[in-house]
């Protein structure tokens, strides 16, 4: 028995010391607390007795009897409850249900019943697994541990000692003891401490299991003592379901709005932001608001609008000129989204990428800085096509197609540039250099390659031997190394002793014969022409002068490769 009482302190003593570190004052944010400090419940289950008919270490289903009370709690803070309790019940000893082979063959019997007000402090140790973050609940299950005090009426019990014969004389007087005193005992104090759980479907209701052991310090509960073990008290239990409503809504803050309806249980609000403070007076909740101390509109946060243009004043770039929230408030009066106070072309509908100036060919460069608007070019050249990537415009571009430099007005640096005539005339003595030409030398002045002309007599255009040495000069010249460039033109002249269409024929035959000559002697005709004149481009002052041909030697303009 004294074992059993220091259990009961020392569970009493947690109750105290785990009440003293939750919060249980109204008011306190240290934790939520339940809206309703009053439940009402029922529990429906067994009872079972623990004593001289069977062993009474664990006493959950020893001869379990149909048992229910009802009971009141009082929430006490946050993990605290005081519990009122009202229980009956039913206890049966039966020796034949025990393991002891002794006590099977004595073979009492005993029933009565037990009527039980008690006082019981429950713990909730994890009592804040019912609310979220916030506060707010969220069902779940919450253990629990109870101890405390109670008062246990049993009726008359009705012992059946298994018609022990006075043999045992013994024993019947051990009997006898024990009827007299079950006479004397009807009752006693007892010290329920138990353990339980609980299903919370809403801040109102649970449903749970609850197990309740009674420490006692009777030993007559089952009408045996003296004629059984007189050394061991008896004890009982009561194991059922429970299911608990709350009632009597509290106000922690005092606010008028209760708990269950206040999202602020903790913080006095009015109730139009449901119980939540207000420093402002607008009707949003603090919580809630964005701008707190200033009084404002619902549908921004709490926030004023001193422009009334739909946009918070804190986030208004311009909060005393209405404008839409595209553009953070500001007034943009040609609609293209960008401020009137940023936009270069206010009055022009334009992109954001432009300082809101229009772009009309597309090209990222403003039109107002654009120096072609409707042909699309790059920045470099101020929105002007540039074909060619040399950064010159093509309007301003020599060469559209090639990429030059701006020193040549957008043409290419040349590779190359045309032999001087130093060095022309030097290549050409290379030519000649060695050769015994009677009829073709260098013109040094000139730098070309000088031919002595063909003459004819009067209205002939055949060769004679004087005038084919020449042009077999002319056909191994072509053959010199370096002049593998050069051709040959015939050019043909007659004097004015005819007519105009006779002399041109006539100077046309005369360059054929020529060239015919040349070519029957190997010459390749690719390199020689020929072309008369007639009478009209006179070389000579006399008529012997004018019936010519002159052979005339040109070769295109050699370049020179630049080192760039």
């Amino acid at each position: 028995m004294l074992k059993q009482l220091l259990f009961v302190l020392a569970v009493l003593t947690c109750l105290q010391v785990s009440g003293q570190g939750v919060t249980t004052s109204p008011g306190s944010t240290d934790s939520p607390e339940s809206p309703y400090p009053w439940e009402f419940g029922l529990k429906l289950g067994t009872s079972a007795l623990g004593g001289d008919l069977i062993d009474n270490d664990i006493v959950i289903f020893n001869n379990a009897q149909p048992a229910g009370g009802v009971y009141l709690r009082r929430r006490l803070g946050n993990a605290l409850a005081l519990r009122f309790s009202l229980m009956y019940g039913q206890l049966v000893g039966d020796d034949s249900k025990s393991d002891d082979p002794t006590l099977v063959t004595r073979g009492f019997t005993s029933e009565t019943n037990i009527l039980e007000p008690s006082l019981i402090f429950e713990l909730t140790p994890f009592y804040g697994s019912r609310f979220n973050d916030d506060y707010t609940f969220k069902p779940g299950l919450s253990p629990y541990l109870s101890a405390g005090i109670g008062y246990g009426i049993w009726g008359d019990v009705m012992t059946d000692y298994n018609n022990s014969e006075p043999a045992n004389a013994g024993l019947a007087s051990r009997i006898q003891q024990d009827i007299a005193a079950e006479q004397e005992d009807d009752g006693g104090v007892v010290f329920p401490v138990g353990v339980g759980i609980r299903y919370h479907f809403s801040p109102k209701s649970s449903l749970g299991l609850d197990y309740n052991f009674r420490i006692t310090s009777a030993d007559l509960i089952d009408g045996v003592s003296a004629s059984g073990n007189p050394d061991n008290d008896d004890a009982y239990a009561f194991f059922g379901l429970t299911y608990s409503v709350g009632f009597g809504a509290r106000d922690a803050d005092k606010d008028g709005v209760k708990d269950k309806d206040d999202e602020c249980p903790t913080q006095p609000g009015p109730a139009n932001t449901n119980g939540c403070p207000d420093a402002d007076g607008d009707g949003v909740a603090d919580k809630d608001d964005a701008c707190p101390n200033e009084a404002g509109l619902a549908n921004l946060n709490g926030c004023p609008d001193g422009d009334g243009d739909g946009v918070a004043d804190k986030d208004d770039d311009c909060p005393t000129e209405a404008g839409p929230a595209n553009t953070n408030g500001c007034p943009d009066g040609d609609g293209d989204g960008v401020a009137d106070k940023d936009d270069e072309c206010p009055d022009e509908a334009g992109l954001a990428s432009l300082n809101g100036c229009p772009d009309g060919d597309g090209d990222g460069i403003a039109d107002k800085d654009d120096e072609c608007p409707a042909e699309a070019g790059p920045a470099s050249t101020n929105g002007c096509p540039d074909r060619d990537g040399d950064g010159i415009a093509d309007k301003d571009d020599e060469c559209p197609d090639e990429a030059g430099v701006p020193e040549r007005n957008g043409c290419p640096l040349p590779n190359d540039r045309p032999e001087n005539l130093q060095e022309r005339l030097a290549r050409y003595g290379k030519i000649l250099e060695g050769q015994d030409f009677k009829h073709i030398r260098l013109d040094s002045v000139n730098g070309t390659i000088m031919i002595d002309r063909i003459y004819f007599p009067t209205d002939v255009s055949s060769l004679n031997r004087p005038d084919r040495i020449i042009i077999e000069e002319i056909d191994r010249f072509l053959e010199l190394e370096g002049a593998e460039d050069f051709t040959i033109r015939y050019e043909g002249h007659a004097d004015r002793r005819a007519s105009d269409e006779y002399n041109q024929r006539l100077s046309e035959r005369r360059a054929e014969s020529a060239n015919d000559y040349s070519v029957r002697q190997g010459a390749n005709p690719a390199n020689l022409s020929t072309i008369g004149f007639g009478e009209k481009q006179p070389v000579g002052a006399t008529l012997r002068e004018n019936r010519v041909v002159i052979p005339v030697a040109t070769e295109p303009t050699r370049m020179i490769k630049l080192d760039n």
